[in-house]
């Protein structure tokens, strides 16, 4: 393969500078500890070409998502996908009133050096790495801002504005925002790319551990300092729709009261969990094979990929695990336990991936802002399998 890779030329005055100016904007935690190595002082150059044809990949794959909705809802194939009949009335609510899909990441294979870029999966409902790919991925380009033509990274800005429409969609709302998450320090970190960007918006923001909210029957609740309560009209979460389905079906209930009948706005909405489950991919593939080049052939059944070499994925597996290559005689390459290994199974053919001269594999995400795309950003791991130890790479556009 052509490498990309460039070395920056960063001295080692230049890097602490640029750790300083991270760790000034709150995310010091990226370098710390075991993520000392997470952002290595390299970038991959991509040339104009290839980011815009990440770019249109992204839009025209977010086009064939929005269609294929349809044919899940009209079909009933709820189950197909996973999904529990108690999560169907709150997904179908949050489409019919066109409830804003704030935040969404594909991840792509190939797009460099001639390969075909081809999607491997949407990230629809709590995509993460947001201070990556927007601010860390900033900073580090910022030396060399001179000697490249930019990247392509509008995240905060968009995020912002389309919160700020948003907010102005609902002038007689009090636009109160509550973040929350399982209350892991990197979902917090990623939060916080939210907060900002909120509060510019003119949003009232506060961030909660979920085991602190209170989930009333009218309204959704934290205690303040004075003893009373404050009320928000707007939540966005870090805590997974299928989590939320599958292990705490009291709150999906009342959560479904709240948005259908109190006016609670919960982002990303709950038909993003549509999008997020891998086997929509075997339908789309299905309906809209001949209409595109950026679908890989993806079928729930294994056989249908005999004597070709495939990836067997879990419906709704994360951060890496859960997968397993195969070879074209059926042999296992490369495997990931995990913790989502009783999901349902998705079979994709395998996509060539861009190597460099280490031969360690890098993956391209394009993240969508209300369906838009607004950034690009790289993985790369010393495997052929992208999972939660993958380094983040800045890129620079040549």
């Amino acid at each position: 393969m052509v490498d990309r890779l460039i070395d920056l030329p960063y001295n080692h005055q230049e890097i602490e500078n640029i750790k300083k100016s991270i760790a000034d904007n709150g995310y010091a935690w990226f370098f710390e500890g075991e993520n000392s190595d997470y952002i290595p002082m390299e970038a991959i150059a991509i040339y104009k070409d290839e980011a815009q044809s990440f770019l249109d990949a992204a839009q025209r794959c977010y086009e064939l998502y929005q269609q294929v909705y349809d044919s899940v809802d009209l079909g009933n194939l709820w189950s197909r996908l996973e999904i529990p009949e108690a999560a169907v009335p709150i997904i179908k609510y949050s489409w019919e009133q066109k409830h804003p899909h704030l935040l969404g990441r594909f991840d792509f294979a190939g797009g460099l050096a001639d390969l075909p870029v081809k999607l491997i999966e949407f990230n629809a409902d709590t995509c993460t790495q947001l201070p990556e790919a927007s601010v860390i991925q900033n900073i580090v380009h910022e030396p060399i801002r001179k000697k490249y033509k930019g990247q392509i990274n509008y995240l905060i800005s968009d995020i912002e504005r389309e919160l700020f429409s948003i907010k102005n969609a609902r002038p007689n709302v009090e636009p109160t925002l509550l973040l929350t998450s399982l209350g892991h320090i990197e979902d917090r970190l990623n939060l916080e790319v939210v907060r900002e960007a909120a509060q510019r918006a003119g949003f009232i923001v506060d961030y909660a551990d979920l085991e602190n909210v209170i989930f009333d029957e009218d309204a959704v609740l934290l205690q303040a300092e004075d003893g009373g309560y404050v009320q928000y009209n707007y939540m966005y979460k870090l805590v997974p729709w299928e989590f939320i389905m599958h292990e705490e079906p009291e709150l999906l209930k009342i959560l479904t009261d709240l948005v259908i009948n109190h006016n609670l706005m919960v982002m990303n909405p709950a038909y993003s969990i549509v999008f997020q489950s891998k086997r929509l991919m075997s339908i789309l593939y299905k309906l809209y094979a001949s209409a595109t080049n950026y679908l890989l052939p993806t079928y729930n059944e294994k056989d249908k990929l005999k004597y070709r070499e495939y990836v067997e994925k879990v419906n709704f597996g994360r951060l890496g695990e859960n997968i397993a290559i195969y070879d074209a005689s059926g042999r296992v390459v490369e495997a990931t336990d995990g913790d989502w290994g009783d999901s349902i199974k998705v079979y994709q053919e395998k996509a060539q991936m861009y190597f460099d001269k280490d031969d360690d594999t890098y993956q391209a995400g394009v993240y969508l802002v209300n369906g838009k795309p607004s950034c690009i950003a790289f993985r790369r791991q010393d495997a052929l399998i992208i999972g939660d130890d993958s380094e983040f790479l800045t890129h620079v556009l040549l």
